[in-house]
């Protein structure tokens, strides 16, 4: 729902050799660096790119992207890389919002970001892996329902 927040889990913990970036519309808005010396989100990665200004918090501890107060045009794909020493993993999220009107003011409804796919490429052998899942926040209670 729009002015809501939602979170992009990476359903990582991630450590000082990881490099985290996160992309929406092939636009860098937000990454951590291997030893955390250069984390930036928004305007501070990209100086064209103040769509999300002020509204994106990095988890530092697991590199999720917390997008807050949101906007029917946030909607669309995210992607997520991760570099570590071993290992590449990328994960792509869908974000539908949905637009205030009085219907929807008066209903409960959500945002929701669902990750489409997620691929990982060891150096010596390579995996595919898809995920879909749904996080619907209420007034009351959070959900994180995640399919295989």
């Amino acid at each position: 729902m729009e002015g809501d927040s939602v979170t992009l889990n990476t359903d990582v913990v991630i450590t000082q050799q990881d490099r985290i970036r996160w992309y929406y519309n092939y636009t860098r808005i937000a990454q951590i660096n291997r030893d955390q010396s250069k984390t930036c989100t928004d305007v501070q990665c990209n100086n064209d790119t103040e769509r999300f200004r002020d509204r994106l918090k990095l988890d530092h501890q697991t590199g999720s992207l917390i997008i807050t107060n949101t906007t029917d045009t946030d909607s669309g794909e995210y992607t997520l890389l991760i570099t570590s020493s071993d290992s590449d993993s990328e994960k792509i999220f869908s974000v539908s919002v949905t637009a205030l009107t009085s219907l929807t003011r008066r209903t409960a409804a959500a945002a929701e970001a669902t990750p489409i796919s997620a691929v990982t490429t060891n150096r010596s052998t390579a995996s595919t892996e898809s995920q879909q899942g749904a996080w619907l926040s209420g007034e009351t209670n959070e959900t994180n329902d995640q399919l295989n």
